[in-house]
C-alpha cells in the first residue's frame, strides 16, 4: 500500500451574475410613469396623473440612456434599458398629447 498525502480542498466564491441597476431602475420608473400617465388624457384626474407621471417617466429616460451606455461597455442589460426608454418616451408623449388635446379643446371652446 502506498502513501498518498491528502487531498486538498479548494474552496471558490461563487461570482454573482452581473447586472445593470440603471436599466432596471428605468424599467421600474418607466412602468410606475406609465401606470400613471396613461390617465393623463382623461378630465380632471388627468391634469393630476399627468403631473404626477412626469417625473418617473423623466428619470426614466435619463436611467435608460445612463444603462444603455453601461451596457455598450458590459454588455448586459440593453434590452431592460431599452425597454425603460420606450416606456418613458412613450409616458412623456402621452401626457404632452393629451395637454396639447386639452388645451386646443380649450381654446377652440
Amino acid at each position: 500500500m502506498s502513501y498518498q498525502p491528502p487531498q486538498r480542498i479548494v474552496y471558490q466564491q461563487p461570482v454573482p451574475p452581473p447586472n445593470n441597476a440603471m436599466a432596471v431602475t428605468s424599467l421600474i420608473l418607466g412602468i410606475v410613469g406609465g401606470l400613471i400617465g396613461i390617465w393623463s388624457p382623461f378630465p380632471i384626474f388627468g391634469i393630476i396623473a399627468g403631473a404626477v407621471a412626469f417625473l418617473p417617466a423623466l428619470l426614466a429616460i435619463v436611467f435608460g440612456h445612463m444603462g444603455l451606455r453601461t451596457s455598450n461597455r458590459t454588455g448586459v442589460g440593453r434590452g431592460v434599458a431599452l425597454t425603460g426608454l420606450v416606456f418613458g418616451y412613450l409616458t412623456i408623449a402621452i401626457i404632452v398629447g393629451s395637454t396639447l388635446f386639452w388645451a386646443w379643446l380649450i381654446a377652440i371652446g
